[in-house]
């Protein structure tokens, strides 16, 4: 009698459950990133901060789909899919921006940066409402979010051989973005400048395709680059940003209080990616000694030999883009050392 009563119960609650199914998401964000699924990586710890945010505060109205290691393209391409609407969101560095507006790479010149500090303070600042608008121009759909710290610093990583001053970087094949504002650099430092994608960069480092690359130690950790990798110099020439961007029409389709929602989400995964990445470094660090790595602090005498590099990329980028936005981004990084230094 007993097994029978449990029967019926189960069936009645089957059938309630068959007659009011768990209601759809009424609307779907899909944020398409570069970075493996990996909860040591910082892309998409920032994507799954995302999506946890704007489903609960949606109270389940949106759904947030997380596709990760460039399923649905490289940068430019996953941009471009935003700005025609069929993606509703990526997250990119600088490398998906400057193709459409190539004068933003100026966010990439060395040695301009001093610190954290001032690096989240820029970040923060005049510089990204001029950099949103700028894009809304040049890509009417593609509405710029929020800014994360995208990975530290940017600093020389090499296979085989170590790097204590720039001239040991002579004669290398120096793995860059498709950014001509970064090849220069490397060729100005005597090395080979080496456009690779992302997600070929595992293995044109296990190749020997290049011999190095710039990046900071959280991507070299969790993407594995550690394995063919085994010399970092702590030169700390750029930070690296990362860009969190939404369908600019997507979004208006929304209720105002979902539009609340998922702004206010891209602001939360922006910071809690910043924080990974500023908890994160040291450990990486730690980690690549572990695995092999030797990391080199340079003296001020041979971080001095790479701080002249300064001087002609802003000449470069001058010539060749004019200096409208060098001139708004020292500007916006003078604000952010006086707000630094006012605090």
């Amino acid at each position: 009698m007993m097994k029978l009563t449990m029967c019926i119960v189960a069936f009645v609650v089957m059938v309630g459950l068959m007659a009011n199914p768990a209601a759809a998401a009424d609307f779907t964000l899909k944020i398409a990133h570069a970075g493996p699924a990996t909860m040591n990586n910082d892309d998409y710890v920032g994507s799954t901060s995302l999506k946890k945010y704007i489903e609960e505060k949606s109270d389940g109205a949106i759904e947030v789909q997380i596709f990760p290691g460039n399923q649905l393209g490289n940068y430019q391409e996953v941009m471009e899919q935003v700005n025609a609407g069929v993606l509703e969101s990526a997250h990119v560095s600088i490398g998906g921006v400057t193709p459409f507006i190539p004068e933003l790479s100026v966010v990439d010149l060395q040695y301009v940066l001093p610190n954290d500090e001032v690096a989240y303070a820029f970040m923060a600042g005049s510089f990204t409402d001029k950099m949103r608008d700028a894009i809304l121009e040049q890509l009417p759909n593609v509405r710029l979010t929020a800014v994360s710290d995208g990975g530290r610093w940017r600093s020389f990583f090499t296979t085989d051989k170590a790097i204590h001053t720039a001239d040991d970087l002579k004669g290398l094949k120096i793995r860059t973005i498709s950014s001509s504002l970064q090849q220069e650099f490397v060729k100005s430092l005597g090395a080979s400048a080496t456009p690779v994608a992302w997600g070929e960069l595992y293995t044109a480092l296990a190749t020997g395709v290049v011999d190095g690359t710039k990046n900071g130690t959280p991507d070299v950790m969790s993407n594995k680059f550690y394995e063919s990798i085994k010399h970092l110099i702590l030169d700390r020439h750029t930070f690296l940003f990362g860009y969190y961007f939404v369908s600019d029409s997507w979004l208006k389709s929304l209720p105002e209080n979902l539009q609340k929602v998922v702004l206010d989400g891209f602001t939360a995964a922006a910071a809690e990616q910043t924080k990974f990445n500023a908890e994160t470094e040291a450990s990486a660090n730690e980690d690549f000694i572990a695995a092999g790595g030797e990391i080199y602090e340079p003296t001020a005498a041979d971080r001095e030999t790479f701080l002249g590099a300064r001087q002609h990329m802003e000449d470069w980028y001058v010539e060749k883009y004019g200096d409208k936005w060098l001139k708004i981004m020292l500007s916006a990084v003078e604000e952010a050392q006086a707000k630094v230094n006012n605090q």
